[in-house]
C-alpha cells in the first residue's frame, strides 16, 4: 500500500500506559474466565486480549439446583455429557430502557487532571445482529471445541487479510513483513486472541467497520477531543471497506482499493445516538480501588430500546466491554527529550504518526543503547539525561548515562475487560412504558481478599442507591459453582449464593422480624391472613430463602431448623446450599418512602466482608410537564370560581352589568325562562330609573349652558385666553453629560448617583471574589455589573411616576443634589448606566459561560454516590445547556430581558419615537415606542425570576411607589373632556379650549396627559390657574401622526359629520370650531360635537336593551377626550425665585405662557389685596424669614398669600414674525396689564426673512434678529441683580440647554463670596 490516507487516526489512541489493567466487577467481567476452579484463567486468549492480570474476572454464571459439582461436590464437570442442566446458564437479564450500573477498578487511574496518564476509557456492546453465534462457550481449554465466540470468524479472516494503517506510529518496533491489520504495536507478533481484530482492538475510533456499539467514552480531556469522538463513531459514521465479490479485499483505503479495481464500499452507520462523552473523575493509580468517597467508578448505562429493533424480537443476547486507553506525558510538547536528537511529539500528542518511528536497518531494535534521531521514546532509552557531560574536567571519564525502562510497545497501551453474555427483553407488560427501572445486583466472587484480587468481594451494587416512590428496581444476581475450592467463605466450598433481607440499620446484622419490614413489602400494621400479608410475606420469604423449599430439578430437601448440618452440605439451606447460584427477583415497585437497610446473610461475616447496602426511597419529584399541567388545572379551576361567582353576583344583582346580554354568564342559561325573564324584568325597571334621573339632571345642566355655533376665525370675537402646546421635543444630551454630570441643576447628583454605583459594583465584586467557575474574575465582575443593574433598574421606573414627579417638585429649594427636578434626563442617565451595566455584566457572563463550556464535561453519576462539586457538575455545559438551566432559567430570561431592552432602548430613539423619516414612521413612531415602553412590568416579573433572591428587596419601595403612583393618577383620571372650540393656527398649532373640569386644580407649568383613540400623550396648560377653563397648543404637522390626526378629526372630519359644509381638507390656518357638551344616556359617556346649534344633545334616551356600555352608539361627530393630571414640572418652580429668566423656543414657550398669564392674575390680585409694591424690590420675603416676631406689613402678607417674581426676563425664539401670533394677545396684554413691571418681554427671530416684511412687534418690548447672545443676556441681568439668586428655566431646544447651563455657571458668584447666582432648569418630553 502506497497511500496513507488513514494516518490521521494514528495516535489519538496512543492514550495508554503500560501496566494499566481493568477489571469490570459489574456486570461481571470475565477476564477470559469462563468454569475453571482456580483463581487465575487458564486461558487468556480465549475470547479477547485483555492485557490484564489472570488473577482477575469471574466465572461464568450457574443456575444448577443445588449446584453444578459432582465428585462429592468438589468438581465442575464441563463437557458435555457430565454437565449438569443449568450449569453456565446463570445468564443476568435486563429489561430495555432499565438502568444498568457498570462498575470497574483501574490498576492506573484516570481521570481529569490525573498527574501520572493520559487516557480515556471506552464502554461498548455487541449483541446477536452484530455476529454469528455470541456466546460464552462451555471450556477454556486451548483449542478445544467450544471456547465461546464474541466477533465472528468471519470478521478475524477479514482483519487477518486487511493491509494494517502504515501512518500508524511503531515507535521502535519491528515492521518488516509484517502487513496484516493483526500486527500492531502494542502486539507486534499477531497473536491471535479469539477473533477479535487487534488494529481495531488497540485504535479507537477504528476507520473501518466494527462490530461494537459505541457507549460512552470517559476521557481526562473531555473539552478538546468529545466533538472528535463522537463525530468519528460508527454510531453516526459511515466506515468503508474494500469489496470484490462480496469479499473483502486486503487494501484499507479508496485509493488503492480503486485503483487495483476494486470497489470501496461505505457502510452504514448503525444510526444510533452518538456516545456520551464525558470527563472522569480522578482515581489513584497503583492501586486497585475505589475513586471518590469510597465509591468505585461506574456509569450508569439506560439499555436503548433499539437494540431489540435491531433484532426484530423481544429478546436478544449481547456482551459489554471496557476497554482501558492510557500513554504516558512523555509525548506531550512539553515533555523531557532523553537526548536533544530526540525528535518530539509536535503540538498534539494525538496526531504522533508514522514519521516519527524509527528507521528500519541493521542496527535493530533501540534497546538499551544511546538513543538515535527516533523514535519519540525509545526502548529502554540510555543517554546523559542530566545533562552532566557538559563542562566536565578532561580527567573525568564517566559518562553519566542513565536508562529508563521503557517498553514501547507498552506506550500507548489497550486494556480491556469484557462481561459474560447477557440478555436484553423487552420490559415486562405490567411495568408502565415510561416508569423508571434500576437493576440491583450483587458483585464479587468468593474467597478472602487476597485470594479474589484483583476482583472484589460480595458486596451489593449500587450500595447506595436513591429512588423515587413509583420506581421499580429489578432484583437480580448471578455467581459460579466453579470457584476454587479452596478460597475462603460461607457455605458449600465453591459456590457463590447471595440473599436479601432486611435489617435495622446498617450496624445491624440481625434481620427484621417479617412484620417490620419496609422495602419489598410494607408489613406494618397488615392483619395476618389478609391478601396484602401473604402476598408480603411470600416476597419477603423467596428473597431470604431464595426458593430453596421447592424441590425442584434435583434439589434437596432442606434440614430441620435444629439439625447440625455441615457447611458444605446441599440440605443445609440455612447457608442457602440448596439455591441456585442465579437468582431474579423479579421487577418491583418501590412503594414505602424511607430508608431502608439490607443485608445478605451468608457473606455478610463481621472483620471479614460486609455485605450490606441502603436503599432510600423519596417521594416522587413533579417533572415539568407536570408542573405546566399542575399550573393549567389550578388555571382552569380559579376561572371556574371566578366564572361561578360572576354567575351568583349577576344573579343577585340584574342591575349590574354581568347580567348584560354581552356579558352574562353562560350557567344562567340552565335557570328557568321564567326565572331569568322576571330577572330581565328586573333589569329594565332599574335602568328606566336611572335613565329618567339621569336625563332630568342633565336637562337642568345644559339648560344653564350657552350654545354657540360655527364661524371662521375672521368673524369670531378675540379672545384673550391662549391655549397651549404640545411637549417639547425630548431634548438630546450626550452619554458624557449624562453619566459624568454638566453644569446643570443637579450635576452634583448625578456625580453622586454615579459613584453610588461604583460603590455599589465594589460590593458585588468583594462579596463574589474567589466565586466563580475556576475563580474566574468573571464571574465577580458580572455580580458587580449585576449590583448596578439592581440598583439602576430599581431608579429606572421611578422618574416616569408623574405623581413623585409632582410631589418632589412642589418642594422648594434649590440643591445641586435634586435628581427630579428633570425626571427624563435623570430617566436616561439611569437608562444609560443600565446599559452600561448590562454591557459589563453580559460580557463577563458570555467570557465566564464560554470558560464552562470548554471545561471537562465530567460524568453524570446519575446514582449520586461520587458527590461531584459544584464546579465539575457545571463543568462542560454547553452554552445552550446554561441557556436553558431549570428551574430558574436564568440564562433564558437574562436573555429575554436584554431583547426586550434592546427594543425599548431602540424605540426611545427621536427618529423611531416621532417617526421623522420613512423607515421609522412605517414602525408606528410613538405607537411602537409606547408599546414596548407598556411590556416594563413584563421586564420586572422577569428580573425578579432572574435574581430572586436580592431584587426584591431592591424592588420593594420602589414597587411601593408604583402602587401609590396608579392610586393617584387614578384619581387624576377624568374620563371624559368638555371640549368647547378647536382653533387651528399658523403653523400647524392646534388651539384646544377645555371646560374646567370639577375639582380640576394646578399649578401654572404643570402638564396633563390627553388621551385619544387609545394613546395618550403629554401636553403643557397655556392657561392660568386662576381661570376658568383649560388651553392646550399641540404642534400637530404631518411628520407627528397623533397629533396631525386630531387635528384633521377636529378640525375637518367631525365637523363635515355634523354637516358643516366650508370645512377644508386638510385643514386650513384659521380654522375655528367650537363644539358642545353631549351625553349618551345609554353608556353614560361625556363627549363633545361640533355646534351647529340643531344637533340633539341627549341620546340613548329610549330603546336601552339593557343598560350594556357599548362603545358603540354614538354619532359620527362625536370627539371623545380624555384628561389625567395634572403633573409637576420645573417650570412650576419659578414662584420660589425673586428673579427669573425664562426662556422659550418655538412652541415650547407654551409653559411660560400659563406662567406670565398667571403672573398677570395674581399681579391683579395683589392690587385688589392693596398691595401696591408688585415690581419693585421688596424684602418681604427676608422679614418673613427674618423677623417672624415683628408685625406683617400688607405687603408682606399679600407677597407670603400670592407670591410673584419681582422680575420676570422672557425670552423667546422663533424662526418668523408669525410664529409670534400664537400668543401675540397674551404677551401684549402682559405688557400693558398689571404686570407691566414684572415681565421684560424679547423675540428673537433665527429665521431668513426679508428686512421690509420684519414690522414692530407690539408684543415684545426687544425685538431682535438671529440666535441670542447668553453672554449679554446674562451680563445684563446680572449687572441689574448683582445680589440676587435668579432662577433660570427653559423649554426648547437642547443646545439651547447646554448653552445656558454653562452661562448659568459661568455668571454665579462662588458660593463663598455669596453674590449672584444663576440655577438652571430645563423641561421636556
Amino acid at each position: 500500500m502506497t497511500s496513507l490516507l488513514l494516518a490521521f487516526c494514528v495516535i489519538h489512541t496512543l492514550v495508554f500506559d503500560a501496566l494499566g489493567d481493568v477489571y469490570l466487577n459489574n456486570p461481571r467481567g470475565s477476564n477470559n474466565k469462563l468454569n475453571e476452579q482456580n483463581n487465575n484463567a487458564q486461558n487468556q486468549q480465549r475470547l479477547f486480549d485483555s492485557q490484564n492480570n489472570a488473577a482477575a474476572g469471574y466465572q461464568v454464571g450457574d443456575d444448577c439446583r443445588p449446584n453444578c459439582l459432582s465428585n462429592n461436590g468438589k468438581t465442575y464437570e464441563r463437557a458435555k455429557d457430565k454437565r449438569k442442566p443449568g450449569a453456565g446458564q446463570g445468564i443476568m437479564t435486563y429489561y430495555a430502557g432499565s438502568e444498568l450500573y457498570v462498575e470497574w477498578l483501574l490498576q492506573h487511574g484516570c481521570g481529569v487532571d490525573h498527574p501520572n496518564v493520559l487516557c480515556q476509557i471506552v464502554i461498548q456492546y455487541m449483541c446477536d445482529a452484530d455476529t454469528d453465534s455470541l456466546s460464552d462457550g462451555l471450556t477454556f481449554e486451548k483449542n478445544a471445541e467450544d471456547n465461546g465466540n464474541h466477533e465472528s470468524e468471519k470478521y478475524y479472516q477479514n482483519c487477518e487479510k486487511r493491509d494494517r494503517n502504515k501512518g500508524l506510529y511503531f515507535a521502535d518496533q519491528n515492521r518488516n513483513n509484517k502487513n496484516s491489520a493483526k500486527f500492531t504495536r502494542q502486539d507486534n507478533g499477531g497473536t491471535r486472541y479469539g477473533n477479535e481484530c487487534p488494529e481495531e482492538r488497540d485504535y479507537y475510533p477504528y476507520w473501518h467497520p466494527t462490530p461494537w456499539h459505541d457507549i460512552a467514552i470517559i476521557t481526562h480531556e473531555p473539552q478538546k477531543r468529545c466533538a472528535y469522538y463522537q463525530a468519528e463513531s460508527q454510531n453516526v459514521k459511515e466506515k468503508g471497506i474494500c469489496m470484490k465479490d462480496d469479499e473483502e479485499q486486503e487494501e484499507n483505503n479508496e485509493k488503492d482499493c480503486v485503483a487495483k479495481g476494486k470497489e470501496w464500499q461505505m457502510k452504514k452507520p448503525f444510526d444510533e445516538p452518538a456516545p456520551e462523552c464525558l470527563g472522569g473523575i480522578k482515581s489513584r493509580d497503583n492501586h486497585n480501588g475505589n475513586a471518590r468517597n469510597g465509591q468505585p467508578m461506574y456509569y450508569t448505562w439506560t439499555i436503548p430500546h433499539h437494540i431489540l429493533t435491531r433484532a426484530q424480537k423481544d429478546e436478544t443476547q449481547c456482551v459489554l466491554r471496557v476497554r482501558y486507553n492510557i500513554t504516558t506525558g512523555d509525548f506531550l510538547p512539553t515533555s523531557q527529550q532523553v537526548t536533544s536528537n530526540n525528535q518530539k511529539a509536535g503540538d498534539d500528542y494525538f496526531f504522533v504518526d508514522h514519521s516519527m518511528n524509527e528507521a528500519q536497518g541493521t542496527a535493530g531494535p533501540n534497546r538499551r543503547r544511546v538513543a538515535r534521531s527516533t523514535p519519540v521514546l525509545g526502548g529502554d532509552p540510555v543517554g546523559d539525561m542530566l545533562g552532566l557531560s557538559a563542562g566536565k574536567e578532561d580527567s573525568d571519564t564517566n559518562d553519566y548515562f542513565l536508562q529508563i525502562q521503557v517498553n514501547t510497545d507498552q506506550y500507548g497501551r489497550t486494556f480491556q475487560d469484557r462481561t459474560h453474555v447477557f440478555k436484553v427483553k423487552k420490559r415486562p407488560d405490567s411495568v408502565p412504558s415510561g416508569a423508571r427501572i434500576v437493576n440491583y445486583n450483587v458483585r464479587g466472587r468468593r474467597g478472602n481478599i487476597v485470594q479474589v484480587y484483583p476482583s472484589v468481594e460480595y458486596d451489593f451494587v449500587p450500595t447506595e442507591l436513591t429512588v423515587e416512590q413509583g420506581d421499580y428496581l429489578h432484583f437480580q444476581w448471578t455467581g459460579a459453582d466453579s470457584n476454587n475450592q479452596g478460597n475462603d467463605g460461607n457455605g458449600k466450598q465453591g459456590t457463590d449464593r447471595s440473599n436479601l433481607v432486611q435489617i435495622g440499620d446498617r450496624t445491624s446484622n440481625v434481620p427484621l422480624r417479617l412484620e417490620e419490614h419496609t422495602l419489598l413489602a410494607d408489613m406494618r400494621g397488615l392483619e395476618k391472613g389478609s391478601d396484602a400479608y401473604k402476598k408480603g410475606r411470600d416476597l419477603i420469604k423467596r428473597f431470604g430463602f431464595l426458593d430453596q423449599e421447592n424441590a425442584e430439578r434435583g434439589a434437596p430437601q432442606c434440614a430441620t431448623g435444629d439439625t447440625d448440618v455441615n457447611d458444605n452440605a446441599d440440605e443445609n439451606c440455612k447457608q442457602l446450599n440448596a439455591a441456585s447460584a442465579y437468582f431474579d427477583g423479579g421487577v418491583i415497585e418501590m412503594k414505602t418512602i424511607g430508608v431502608h437497610h439490607i443485608v445478605s446473610t451468608r457473606n455478610n461475616d463481621f472483620s471479614n466482608r460486609s455485605h450490606k447496602a441502603t436503599i432510600t426511597v423519596v417521594r416522587a419529584s413533579w417533572t415539568t410537564v407536570f408542573w405546566i399541567l399542575i399550573g393549567i388545572a389550578s388555571a382552569l379551576g380559579l376561572s371556574c370560581c371566578c366564572y361561578g361567582i360572576a354567575a351568583i353576583y349577576a344573579l343577585h344583582k340584574p342591575g349590574s352589568w354581568l347580567f348584560s346580554k354581552r356579558y352574562r354568564p353562560r350557567v344562567l342559561n340552565f335557570l328557568s325562562r321564567e326565572h331569568i325573564a322576571a330577572k330581565e324584568q328586573e333589569r329594565r325597571a332599574i335602568f328606566k330609573a336611572e335613565r329618567e334621573a339621569l336625563k332630568k339632571a342633565a336637562e337642568v345642566e345644559l339648560a344653564e349652558s350657552p350654545v354657540g355655533g360655527l364661524r371662521r376665525a375672521s368673524q369670531a370675537e378675540t379672545t384673550p385666553e391662549v391655549e397651549t402646546h404640545s411637549a417639547a421635543p425630548a431634548q438630546k444630551v450626550s452619554w458624557r453629560e449624562k453619566v459624568c454630570g454638566g453644569r446643570e441643576a443637579g450635576e452634583l447628583g448625578y456625580r453622586f448617583y454615579l459613584f453610588l454605583n461604583l460603590i455599589v459594583f465594589g460590593i458585588g465584586f468583594g462579596t463574589h471574589w474567589g466565586g466563580g467557575f475556576q475563580s474566574s474574575i468573571m464571574f465577580p465582575i458580572a455580580k458587580g455589573a449585576g449590583f448596578t443593574l439592581d440598583l439602576n433598574y430599581a431608579m429606572l421606573i421611578l422618574p416616569t411616576l408623574k405623581s413623585l414627579q409632582t410631589a418632589l417638585r412642589g418642594r422648594s429649594g434649590t440643591s445641586n443634589l435634586r435628581l427630579m427636578d428633570d425626571p427624563i434626563d435623570f430617566h436616561i442617565t439611569v437608562a444609560v448606566l443600565t446599559f452600561l451595566g448590562s454591557v459589563v455584566h453580559i460580557a463577563a457572563h458570555l467570557v465566564h459561560i464560554d470558560l464552562i463550556a470548554n471545561a471537562p464535561h465530567y460524568q453524570d453519576f446519575k446514582l449520586g454516590m461520587m458527590e461531584l462539586t459544584a464546579q465539575e457538575q457545571m463543568g462542560g455545559a454547553t452554552w445552550m445547556a446554561q441557556l436553558f438551566n431549570p428551574p430558574r432559567y436564568v440564562a433564558l430570561s437574562g436573555v429575554i430581558i436584554t431583547v426586550l431592552m434592546i427594543l425599548i432602548g431602540f424605540t426611545s430613539m427621536a427618529c423611531v419615537r416621532r417617526g421623522s423619516n420613512p423607515i421609522t414612521r412605517v414602525l408606528g413612531g410613538f405607537r411602537v415606542f409606547s408599546f414596548f415602553h407598556s411590556s416594563w412590568p413584563l421586564v420586572y416579573i422577569l428580573l425578579l425570576a432572574h435574581a430572586p433572591a436580592r431584587l426584591w428587596i431592591w424592588f420593594f419601595f420602589p414597587l411601593l411607589f408604583v402602587v401609590i403612583d396608579k392610586v393617584l393618577q387614578s384619581q387624576h383620571h377624568i374620563s371624559f373632556a368638555v371640549l368647547k372650540s378647536a382653533h387651528l393656527l399658523p403653523y400647524d398649532v392646534l388651539h384646544l379650549t377645555f371646560d374646567l373640569p370639577q375639582g380640576f386644580t394646578y399649578q401654572a407649568g404643570q402638564y396633563i396627559h390627553l388621551g385619544w383613540r387609545g394613546e395618550w400623550h403629554p401636553f403643557t396648560l397655556t392657561s392660568a390657574p386662576e381661570e376658568r377653563q383649560l388651553s392646550l397648543h399641540i404642534r400637530s404637522p404631518e411628520t407627528l401622526d397623533w397629533c396631525s390626526a386630531l387635528k384633521k378629526h377636529l378640525c375637518f372630519e367631525s365637523p363635515a359629520a355634523a354637516g358643516m359644509t366650508f370645512v377644508n381638507f386638510p385643514p386650513t390656518a384659521d380654522t375655528h370650531i367650537k363644539f358642545v357638551k353631549c351625553l349618551d344616556l345609554k353608556t353614560g359617556k361625556v363627549y363633545s360635537r361640533p355646534d351647529t346649534g340643531n344637533q340633539e344633545r341627549i341620546i340613548g334616551g329610549d330603546d336601552i336593551e339593557d343598560g350594556s356600555f357599548s362603545q358603540d352608539g354614538l354619532p359620527d361627530d362625536a370627539v371623545v377626550l380624555q384628561l389625567s393630571g395634572p403633573f409637576g414640572a420645573p417650570a412650576q418652580r419659578v414662584w420660589e425665585y425673586e428673579t427669573v429668566l425664562v426662556v422659550g423656543s418655538g412652541i415650547g414657550v407654551t409653559p411660560f405662557i400659563s406662567i406670565i398669564r398667571s403672573v398677570q392674575e395674581r399681579a391683579r390680585l395683589r392690587a385688589l389685596m392693596g398691595d401696591h409694591s408688585v415690581g419693585k424690590k421688596s424684602s418681604a420675603r427676608k422679614s418673613l424669614m427674618g423677623s417672624a416676631g415683628d408685625m406683617k406689613t400688607r405687603e408682606e402678607i399679600a407677597a407670603e398669600i400670592v407670591p410673584v417674581p419681582y422680575k420676570m426676563y422672557f425670552v423667546w425664539i422663533v424662526r418668523n414674525q408669525e410664529e409670534a401670533n400664537w400668543f401675540y394677545d397674551v404677551l401684549s396684554a402682559a405688557i400693558k396689564g398689571p404686570c407691566k413691571e414684572i415681565a421684560e418681554i424679547q423675540i428673537y427671530v433665527t429665521g431668513e426673512q426679508e428686512i421690509s416684511t420684519v414690522k414692530r412687534l407690539d408684543c415684545a418690548e426687544r425685538q431682535f434678529a438671529g440666535r441670542p447672545n447668553w453672554g449679554r443676556v446674562f451680563k445684563e441681568i446680572k449687572t441689574k441683580h448683582e445680589f440676587d439668586h435668579i432662577g433660570v428655566f427653559l423649554c426648547g431646544s437642547p443646545e439651547i440647554g447646554r448653552q445656558l447651563a454653562t452661562q448659568s455657571a459661568a455668571f454665579s458668584d462662588p458660593a463663598s463670596v455669596g453674590g449672584c447666582k444663576f440655577s438652571f432648569h430645563k423641561e421636556n418630553f
